[in-house]
C-alpha cells in the first residue's frame, strides 16, 4: 500500500506543479509598449492573416498599391516596417493575385519578427512553451486519472488508512489544477496580458473606432482589429471576401489532396517560431473555432485546429518562399 501510495502522488503531484508553473509563466511578464503598433495590434486580434490584410489595406489607403479585379499592382515601392517591405518582395514583378500575396505574407518571415516582439513584451508565449502547456495538460490528466483510480483501491482496503485521508485532498486539489490551470480554448497563444490587450483594443480608447477618419491607425486600423469585413470601402471590402472564398476553396481542395494521398498519416511542424494562422483567414473579429476576446479569423469549418494554427506547418525554409504565382 505504500508504494502505491508513493506511484499515486508522483503520478499527481509532478504533472500538476509543472502545470501550475506554466499557468505562472502565462499570467505574462516583461515591459509593456504605451501602445501597440499597427501589426502588434493585428497579429494580437487576428494572427498572420490579420496582419497581411491590415498592411494591404494600409499600403493601398496610401495609394502605394492599388487593388483592382482582385490584383495588387504597386505604384509607390515606398516602406515602413518589415511586413511592407515583404509585400514588396513578394509583388517582385509589381503585381500580384490579391489572394496569393495574401498568402505569401502570412508565411514570411517578417511574420516572425512580430510575434518574437510580442513575446519580448510578455503578451504572447514562445512556441515551446505553448506546446508544452497544451501537452502537460494531456499529462496532468492522466496522471489525475491513475491517482484517483490508486487511491479508490487504498480505500477499498480496511487497513489503509490513513493514507486515503492524504490522496483524496490530493486528488481534488489535481482536479481544481486541471480545471484552472488549462490553456485558453482559443488558437493564440495569449498570456493573461496579452488577453487583455487584445480585449481592450475592440472594448474602449481609440482603437475600437469604427470610423476610418477618427481612428488613429485610418481604416488599417479598423480591419486591424476587426478584419475586413468591417471596412468601410465596399469596393475593397468584396475583393478581400472573394480572395478569402478561393483561399479557403484552396484550402479544402489541399486537404482533400492530402487526405488521399497519405490516408491517416501525420507530420510534426519543425518550425521554432509559432507563426499564429499562417494558414487561416481574418475576416470577421470571431475566434478561430472557439473564440474569445482576442479574435481571430478563420470559421470552425476551416482547418484550423488548436495545434494548427498555433505553429506554423513548414520548416524554416519553406516558411520564406512566396507561394504568389
Amino acid at each position: 500500500m505504500i508504494i502505491a501510495a508513493l506511484v499515486a502522488l508522483l503520478c499527481l503531484l509532478v504533472p500538476s506543479a509543472w502545470l501550475v508553473r506554466l499557468r505562472w509563466r502565462a499570467r505574462g511578464a516583461g515591459f509593456l509598449e504605451p501602445e501597440p503598433s499597427l501589426v502588434e495590434a493585428a497579429y494580437l486580434r487576428g494572427g498572420a492573416g490579420r496582419v497581411a490584410d491590415a498592411v494591404i489595406t494600409r499600403m493601398y489607403d496610401d495609394k502605394r498599391i492599388t487593388v483592382k479585379n482582385d490584383k495588387v499592382m504597386v505604384v509607390e515601392p515606398m516602406t515602413r516596417n518589415a511586413v511592407e517591405r515583404a509585400l514588396l518582395k513578394h509583388c517582385a514583378t509589381w503585381s500580384r493575385s490579391l489572394r496569393t500575396l495574401r498568402s505569401a505574407i502570412r508565411r514570411d518571415h517578417a511574420l516572425e519578427a512580430v510575434h518574437d516582439s510580442l513575446v519580448k513584451q510578455g503578451l504572447l508565449l514562445t512556441a515551446k512553451t505553448w506546446r508544452i502547456w497544451r501537452r502537460m495538460v494531456t499529462v496532468q490528466r492522466a496522471g489525475l486519472f491513475a491517482a484517483g483510480f490508486i487511491t479508490l483501491l487504498i480505500l477499498l482496503n480496511p487497513r489503509s488508512y490513513p493514507a486515503p485521508l492524504i490522496l483524496l485532498p490530493l486528488v481534488i486539489a489535481g482536479i481544481v489544477v486541471q480545471v484552472t490551470c488549462r490553456p485558453g480554448k482559443g488558437w493564440i497563444p495569449y498570456t493573461d496580458r496579452g488577453r487583455a490587450v487584445a480585449r481592450d483594443l475592440v472594448a474602449k480608447g481609440p482603437w475600437r473606432e469604427l470610423d476610418p477618419a477618427v481612428h488613429p491607425e485610418g481604416l488599417a486600423g479598423v480591419v486591424a482589429v476587426r478584419g475586413f469585413t468591417a471596412m468601410t470601402d465596399d469596393g475593397l471590402r468584396k475583393q478581400f471576401e472573394k480572395a478569402a472564398e478561393q483561399s479557403e476553396a484552396a484550402r479544402r481542395a489541399a486537404r482533400r489532396r492530402r487526405a488521399s494521398a497519405y490516408g491517416s498519416s501525420s507530420s510534426v511542424s519543425s518550425c521554432s517560431t509559432v507563426v499564429v494562422g499562417a494558414s487561416c483567414d481574418s475576416g470577421s473579429g470571431s475566434g478561430c473555432g472557439s473564440g474569445h476576446g482576442g479574435g481571430s479569423g478563420c470559421s470552425s469549418s476551416s482547418s484550423c485546429s488548436s495545434s494548427s494554427c498555433s505553429s506554423s506547418s513548414c520548416s524554416s525554409s519553406s516558411c520564406s518562399s512566396s507561394s504568389c504565382s
